[in-house]
């Protein structure tokens, strides 16, 4: 093949290659035509173009949930594999009407972690997709977490997508669910079992190199992953349950501007604040929360209901449900 002088940088017949222009190049330049796709979604609520999904498997409900399902945290039981999987394609239709690209992460039936069969990877949320790349995750959660790193780390590079940076040391930082960015430059981190100060460190400095120049640290006092807390709808409105996290954190997002909604215990615990925002005013949100659901919709929020019972039985929603690979940026905070 003849080469082609549009494509390269600096380019001079009969001259070696021009290293002055080579070298202003950045990483975020390249990303494209190295890494395959524009790798982005530092942004909640930014248009979703690529997502990872997972469908349930035998491991959400294995002999050993059954065995001590207080160890794997399921209060309820395990939940109905059959019905999971049945609303697991309603929810994954409900993305492709709306043309999000999906990425179909098919796993085992059967997955030990290093130390016991693992559960809830169903939640590919926990892959952290900042602009140019993955942040991958250490959990501190439970044993039955641990391995999924592994895991997560060869399917992102199965795909493409570069690894910026993989939380190690004593470093505990449950990524995707325990971070949300308000918009591109300012970020919430939760603080507590899914994060330490350690993984706090680490991803600052990241984030930090990546253009956000704003992270508030979220103390909780109840649940332990920020998005069973907090979730943006559209700009600048929020489902917010504030009994779970310090009244710092409210008096944050009051300064920034944002318009919270209140949720009630009993919508927190199926899951109302765990919305999946497909660009800004247009959310899918579990089915089962009224209140939530009528109060974005006299907002003007599009909601788009689906059934995830069974989910919410394993700790989630639909944004747990979903690994945003690429977004548009969204808007700006005022």
């Amino acid at each position: 093949m003849p080469l082609d002088p549009s494509r390269i940088p600096g380019y001079a017949k009969g001259q070696p290659p021009d290293r002055a222009v080579m070298s202003k190049l950045t990483f975020m330049d390249e990303l494209e035509a190295i890494w395959g796709r524009r790798w982005g979604a530092q942004s909640k609520i930014g248009r979703l173009r690529y997502a990872l999904v997972n469908p349930p498997t035998e491991n959400e409900a294995s002999p050993e949930t059954f065995e001590d399902p207080a160890f794997y945290l399921l209060s309820d039981g395990p939940p109905d594999l059959s019905k999971m999987k049945q609303q697991y394609e309603a929810f994954t239709q409900a993305l492709r009407n709306d043309g999000v690209e999906l990425e179909s992460w098919e796993m085992p039936e059967v997955v030990e972690g290093p130390y016991c069969r693992s559960r809830m990877l169903w939640a590919p949320a926990s892959a952290l997709v900042i602009n140019g790349g993955a942040i991958v995750p250490r959990y501190g959660l439970a044993p039955w977490r641990k391995g999924f790193e592994a895991l997560m780390t060869r399917k992102l590079a199965s795909i493409g997508c570069p690894i910026l940076h993989t939380i190690r040391g004593e470093g505990v930082m449950e990524s995707g669910g325990n971070l949300i960015f308000l918009d591109p430059h300012h970020a919430l981190v939760g603080m507590g079992p899914s994060g330490n100060e350690e993984g706090f460190r680490q991803i600052e400095a990241v984030l930090s190199e990546n253009g956000v120049k704003e992270i508030h640290r979220v103390v909780f006092t109840e649940d332990i992953h920020l998005d069973l807390v907090f979730g943006l709808a559209d700009a600048w409105l929020a489902l917010v349950y504030p009994s779970g996290f310090d009244g710092k954190t409210m008096d944050y997002l009051k300064d920034k501007g944002i318009q919270l909604i209140e949720v009630s215990e009993e919508e927190h615990r199926t899951s109302a604040c765990n919305v999946l925002a497909l660009e800004p005013g247009k959310v899918i949100l579990c089915a089962g929360n009224p209140h939530a659901a009528e109060a974005l919709r006299e907002r003007n929020v599009e909601v788009i209901e689906i059934e995830m019972s069974e989910y919410i039985k394993t700790g989630g929603g639909p944004h747990c449900a979903t690994g945003c690979l690429i977004r548009d940026p969204g808007p700006l905070l005022p």
